[in-house]
């Protein structure tokens, strides 16, 4: 338990340097988007998660997944804190910490709807857990990737909220990085796992967006 307070304490001190140098950033409503982002899946992950059955490109998972980790939240966090980056900061725009804002919510919504709905079937990884379901219900009746739709905005919300020429899209380009290479080996995963149910589900749902019906 208390190991899951450290990035609380660390994002603490963090806010704290930002504001004491005062920092030419979004530093609370950016902070705030990190804590939201950490407490939903801090909260909505199971502590005791089912036996992965199957796993896929380890090693080349947990490489993308350490880069995704230092550009959304090493490099803003040593952007905040210190000055080392403070040369590429530049003047924000009318309307950018709005907009900002508007993103991280509404990617942390899909966050914390995607985990809800997903459940103990969630991993981090190209895996397959004990009695793996393949889930259509909720949010995922409507998109079969939202967790990756989350990401993007919540890494969009970044560029937005810390204007930094490398700090703002640093998390983007990472998690952009790690989507293209990992999209299709998951979905030929659940393809092989699931076969007739998968594809039926993916011909009627979309990847990242929901389409919409106008009349």
């Amino acid at each position: 338990m208390i190991g899951k307070l450290i990035p609380y304490a660390i994002m603490a001190v963090v806010a704290a340097l930002a504001l004491w140098r005062d920092a030419p950033y979004a530093t609370i409503p950016f902070l705030c988007a990190m804590l939201a982002w950490y407490t939903t899946r801090m909260l909505l992950t199971d502590a005791a998660p089912k036996e992965v059955v199957q796993e896929r490109d380890a090693k080349r998972e947990r490489s993308l997944a350490a880069a995704v980790g230092i550009g959304m939240v090493v490099i803003p966090l040593v952007t905040l804190a210190t000055p080392i980056l403070d040369f590429a900061a530049y003047k924000v725009f009318p309307g950018q910490l709005f907009i900002g804002g508007v993103v991280a919510l509404v990617g942390v919504y899909v966050f914390w709807r995607s985990h809800a709905d997903l459940g103990s079937m969630w991993s981090a990884h190209l895996e397959l857990r004990e009695g793996h379901t393949l889930v259509t219900k909720g949010i995922y009746s409507r998109i079969r990737h939202p967790m990756y739709t989350a990401i993007f905005l919540i890494t969009i919300a970044q560029a937005f909220l810390l204007t930094n020429l490398i700090a703002g899209p640093a998390g983007l380009f990472a998690f952009a990085l790690l989507y293209i290479t990992r999209i299709d080996p998951e979905e030929q995963m659940m393809a092989d796992q699931f076969g007739k149910e998968w594809d039926a589900y993916a011909s009627r749902t979309p990847r990242l967006m929901p389409r919409f019906a106008f009349s």
